[in-house]
C-alpha cells in the first residue's frame, strides 16, 4: 500500500527472503568461487553486504549526515526509517 516503485518493493522482498545472490547464497547453490567481499575481505552475506561491512557503514554514515537517515539495525529495519 506505500506508494514507492515496485522494484523497490521487489528488491526490499528480495532482501527480506535472503534471496539476493551474494555470495554465500551463490555457494549454495553449488558456485565455485571465493566466498569473500571484494570490499573487505569478510565472508559476504546478506547482513554483512548492507549493514556490516565497511563501505556500507560508511555509506550509512554519509545518508545519515544528508538526509538525517539512522542507519538500519537489522535486515528487517533496512527499509523502515525510510518509509516513514
Amino acid at each position: 500500500k506505500i506508494k514507492v516503485p515496485l522494484r523497490i518493493k521487489i528488491f526490499k522482498w528480495f532482501i527480506h527472503k535472503e534471496v539476493i545472490l551474494t555470495k554465500d547464497n551463490l555457494m549454495k547453490r553449488n558456485w565455485v568461487g571465493n566466498p569473500r567481499c571484494c570490499f573487505c575481505d569478510q565472508n559476504e552475506t546478506i547482513k554483512h553486504l548492507f549493514l556490516e561491512c565497511p563501505l556500507a557503514k560508511l555509506l550509512w554514515r554519509s545518508i545519515h549526515i544528508a538526509f538525517n537517515i539512522q542507519s538500519p539495525m537489522s535486515i528487517n529495519t533496512l527499509f523502515g526509517t525510510w518509509l516513514n
